[in-house]
């Protein structure tokens, strides 16, 4: 299995609750009155303890069937600071008592499905989401690995050595870094101090008898909660889970102590140094746990503080006095003491040092304690609570997610209208309150990751489908085109403009102005301030987002039903009328700037970038979505506005409407905020770009101060017009499986990495296909040579008839599970008309997938792969790599 995570994710967002999806009523509010349909959960009791939730859900044809073990870091008794946990979920899909090592793999991706698993404090959860057809086999898989793992001690040993590598990528990452910094520093007793995958030192010292031990201790039926959402009958669920466990007994837990973590009398602080250019930062507070009263009070506190754009701390910080690259609040409540932060990430060359950022984000929590806020304030909080709910509940995996946490957490089902209604409860000086008895100094912990020499004192610097739903095109305004899809099960809706931008637009005195744009059109327009813009849309509990890529340029806005015309207003005044104001240009050139600088700390992007430069040579592809920081600076008011002004023409770009709403007053409404005057200028001509391939089988080595090694192997690709379209993209899913050749090759049997794959760049011109890996300094060079090893296989001997198979499965079931949402069908179908590729062509693609044959994808196999035209780009230590 795919390992997810290296220590908890922190929710942004606290207790909401990670995902709910929990009420039977209505959210009872006056001033809030937001119909939400209502679950319809089953709850069983098998006759050995194990528990068995069921949430029936028809609308799309998959399933998610999940296990949720109350088994994590804090539970591990002996093997405290281990990871114990954490290499169990490794093994426990390595062989059971009727299946062998990769049958696992083999057998759900022949149903189409995905699996995937994560270790946290308090459970590891295990989860397939397939294609409903084969629910019955995802569960029996599922419940066969989890009650009869044969823990083989050859795979034990390939696990532990992918563990260690999963150890040197947290040791690169400077999110995980700080992470684990702040629980380490802020808890004492409490076993949240230490890290879910453990220390190192102490995991070298497990056995494969230790974690026997620990999977039979805990790995039992009254220890353990089943969780099937989908379009499934719970009954027939409930009836196959008993009969595959019912030689499982009920079994005796072991009692373990868990600490309560005492009161904190005094400042705590840890500042440690990392190769990064930048300084990251937490601010938090010990708060209470998730059965406390002030639990709803300090969500609604964290969300004004911190979550979106128009939050005080990141208007004041970011925005206005530009102290803060970004910054963000949350409230983290689990069972027992949780932490209420502040997280904010500096400027690579800010002239502020750490400690005016310290006394600056106290200065704004400080206002939370002297004056409540006003109720317009309070309600804009709850409306993203509720928005964020009804987000939650699209996909399937999301519902099992949102009940499992309100199971786990809180023992209750009914958490989550609960939760909502404490929420709605919330007052203005409830919110004081509890900034005033929490947000204390005596109660802080301060901890960030420096760059070198400033730990102790940063210094100053420089400045098929997959619903039943079908996408329709119509149009408005005298033939602008407009995409729509239908979905009233949820009221939500989403709308959006689509039009040609991206790398494939930008001369290459100007790379970064399409990116740059794209975020400019959110920060003000001619009617509406960028300050007034965040508040507007995070007041609907919605989102507005602006994004650039490759090819193309997309503005959207999600709300929910009842705000359709705000949001289409709102989405005119975005694409029409933005301001570019000089003080939004200058923030944004040197927020991007920023980001550039801040790439440099992942070696994935470094050697993709490396690659793309090598492999394309002069064509647009080459340069870097986020521009090239001289272009950057150069680039004025006047550029900007012309290249927006390009952009807007009546046939270079695509409307689109997904979700609950009314087709006639929807389509009134696009005409009128989007007039046919305002699309006068004639479209230019496409781009005429010459390929430009600059593969040659050369090896190329960058150096950086990483503890891992990344190695990246490019080839010539595809456009998204290509006849050969699907067959690579099957070749895609064939190479890029937990059954893969090149998985099992290179991770299973030699542990030579701790993960392997394949991804692909199809763009409107051309792309790549890459191979990549992450791996030892010492061993980049063999893993390069085994995975060009097994490409000449590939192209020699073609795909296995089983692998061809299951990758037809997967990647049939991956297009089902990515369109559960209107909203993403919507934008799919907006793209290939925008492309050319027209509004059929996501049928048209299923059916050629269903046409494809076995000696189709062996044929572009060879034709991809059959010449010496790669790049090979490898980001590791200075060291000397030779065998």
């Amino acid at each position: 299995m795919h390992r997810i995570r290296y220590l908890i994710v922190l929710p942004l967002l606290a207790t909401v609750c990670l995902l709910m999806n929990c009420q039977k009523t209505s959210l009872p509010s006056a001033s809030l009155n937001i119909d939400l349909p209502a679950s319809d959960y089953q709850h069983f009791q098998l006759d050995n303890g194990l528990t068995l939730i069921v949430e029936e859900d028809h609308r799309s044809p998959v399933v998610s069937v999940q296990a949720w073990c109350r088994a994590g870091s804090i539970t591990e008794g002996p093997y405290l600071g281990s990871g114990i946990s954490h290499i169990l979920e490794h093994m426990l899909f390595k062989g059971t008592e009727r299946r062998g090592n990769s049958e696992i793999a083999t057998t759900i991706q022949s149903i189409g499905g995905y699996t995937n698993a994560y270790t946290s404090f308090d459970r590891t959860v295990y989860f397939i989401d397939a294609p409903s057809a084969g629910w019955r086999t995802a569960l029996d898989v599922l419940a066969d690995a989890i009650f009869h793992s044969t823990l083989p001690e050859d795979e034990y040993i390939k696990e532990m050595e992918v563990v260690r590598r999963e150890f040197a990528m947290g040791f690169d990452d400077p999110n995980r870094v700080l992470q684990k910094l702040l629980f380490d520093t802020a808890f004492c007793e409490h076993p949240y101090q230490y890290p879910v995958i453990g220390y190192l030192e102490n995991f070298n010292r497990l056995t494969r008898a230790d974690v026997q031990d620990y999977y039979q201790r805990y790995y039992v039926p009254n220890n353990l909660t089943f969780i099937v959402t989908g379009a499934v009958h719970a009954e027939e669920v409930r009836d196959a889970l008993s009969k595959m466990t019912a030689s499982v007994e009920r079994q005796m837990i072991p009692d373990i102590y868990i600490p309560d973590e005492p009161r904190q009398l005094g400042l705590r602080e840890q500042h440690i140094e990392f190769p990064t250019d930048a300084t990251r930062l937490y601010l938090a507070f010990h708060i209470p746990g998730i059965t406390h009263q002030d639990l709803y009070a300090l969500d609604v506190l964290a969300i004004l503080a911190g979550q979106g754009r128009s939050s005080r701390l990141h208007q004041s910080l970011v925005e206005e006095k530009q102290k803060l690259r970004n910054v963000g609040a949350f409230s983290y409540t689990p069972a027992q003491s949780g932490l209420w932060a502040v997280a904010g990430t500096m400027h690579p060359d800010s002239s502020f040092t750490r400690d005016e950022i310290v006394s600056a984000i106290l200065d704004e929590l400080q206002q939370f304690q002297q004056r409540i806020p006003d109720q317009q304030e309070l309600d804009k909080a709850k409306r993203m609570v509720i928005s964020d709910h009804v987000d939650s509940m699209v996909t399937v995996s999301g519902k099992a997610a949102s009940i499992g946490n309100s199971w786990f957490i809180a023992r209750d089902l009914d958490f989550g209208s609960n939760y909502l209604q404490g929420i709605t409860d919330v007052s203005p000086a409830d919110v004081r309150r509890v900034a005033r008895d929490y947000l204390q100094k005596n109660n802080m912990t301060v901890v960030s990751i420096n760059p070198a020499g400033k730990a102790q004192a940063a210094e100053t610097g420089q400045a098929e489908v997959a619903r039943t739903a079908q996408a329709s095109l119509s149009s408005f305004s005298g033939g602008l085109p407009l995409v729509e899809i239908s979905d009233p099960s949820l009221p939500l809706v989403t709308v959006s403009v689509s039009m040609k931008g991206g790398l494939l637009t930008e001369p290459a005195d100007r790379n970064g102005i399409s990116y740059l744009t794209a975020q400019l059109m959110k920060k003000g327009t001619l009617n509406l301030s960028a300050a007034e813009i965040a508040d507007q849309i995070e007041s609907l509990g919605g989102s507005l987002t602006v994004q650039s890529g490759n090819n193309s340029i997309t503005a959207s806005v999600s709300v929910l039903e009842s705000d359709l015309e705000t949001a289409i207003s709102l989405l005119a005044d975005v694409v029409l009328r933005p301001a570019f104001s000089s003080e939004e240009l200058e923030k944004e050139r040197r927020k991007q700037l920023s980001d550039l600088k801040l790439e440099l700390d992942q070696p994935m992007r470094v050697a993709r970038n490396q690659l793309r430069e090598t492999l394309f040579q002069s064509h647009p592809y080459s340069r870097n979505v986020l521009g090239d920081p001289a272009a950057i600076e150069n680039l004025t008011q006047d550029d900007i506005m012309d290249f927006h002004r390009a952009r807007i023409a009546k046939n270079s770009l695509v409307f689109s409407i997904a979700g609950h709403y009314d087709t006639e007053q929807a389509t009134s409404l696009f005409a009128r905020y989007f007039p046919a005057s305002e699309f006068d200028q004639p479209a230019t001509g496409p781009e005429k770009h010459a390929a430009a391939f600059g593969g040659t089988g050369q090896t190329l080595e960058l150096n950086n101060d990483k503890v891992q090694a990344i190695v990246q192997i490019g080839f010539p690709g595809i456009s998204i017009h290509s006849e050969d379209r699907v067959a690579l993209d099957l070749i895609d899913q064939a190479l890029s499986d937990l059954a893969s050749r090149l998985f099992l090759r290179i991770r299973e049997r030699q542990s030579l990495a701790y993960f392997v794959g394949a991804a692909q760049l199809t763009g409107v011109d051309p792309g790549y296909f890459m191979f990549y890996a992450g791996t030892r300094p010492e061993t980049s060079l063999r893993v390069r040579d085994e995975i060009l090893d097994e490409i000449r296989l590939l192209v020699q001997d073609g795909l296995e008839p089983s692998e061809f198979k299951r990758a037809k499965a997967k990647l049939n079931g991956k297009r089902l599970l990515q369109n559960q949402s209107s909203a993403q069908q919507a934008a799919i179908a907006s793209l290939n008309v925008l492309y050319g590729l027209g509004i059929d062509y996501e049928s048209r693609y299923q059916a050629e997938l269903a046409a494809l044959t076995l000696e189709d994808a062996n044929r572009v196999a060879q034709k991809i792969f059959g010449q010496e035209n790669y790049v090979c780009v490898i980001v590791q230590p200075d060291q000397d790599t030779s065998e």
